[in-house]
């Protein structure tokens, strides 16, 4: 009374070898989007970066030329503490992560003398954008 018995299914083997196919496919499907989740983050730290420091180059802008100098240079706003154009510390946490300095030094062009202003921003510590500008003496 030989019964044959065919049995259906997967075994623990053929389970795992298509769980591990379906791994990879899966990282290289996801793999594309975090690398362009991290490019996106980079790209807006820069967008927010210029801002600051063009902010900041505004503000050295509108001092006294006389005051330049003394009033800007070794400048330096520490992580988290980036003022905004009234003076306050930016409550957001978008900027947490921000330093900002400057540098200001007189060079003499000719008989007329010049301004120039570096701002640097950072993002957590690393510097991701470095502006240099000339203010001249107005006559």
């Amino acid at each position: 009374m030989g019964r044959h018995q065919t049995k259906t299914g997967f075994t623990l083997v053929e389970a795992m070898i298509a769980m591990t196919i379906l791994a990879i496919a899966a990282l290289g499907v996801i793999l594309p989007f975090s690398n362009g989740a991290s490019s996106q983050a980079e790209g807006a730290h820069r967008a927010i970066a210029g801002k600051l420091a063009s902010d900041l180059v505004e503000r050295i802008g509108t001092t006294t030329y006389a005051n330049i100098v003394s009033t800007w240079n070794a400048y330096s706003e520490a992580m988290g503490q980036v003022k905004d154009s009234t003076g306050s510390v930016f409550a957001d946490p978008t900027y947490s992560k921000f330093s900002r300095s400057a540098t200001a030094s007189v060079t003499m062009l000719g008989a007329t003398s010049v301004t120039w202003v570096t701002v640097t921003v950072n993002y957590d510590g690393h510097k991701i954008l470095h502006i240099k500008s000339m203010i001249g003496k107005p006559s």
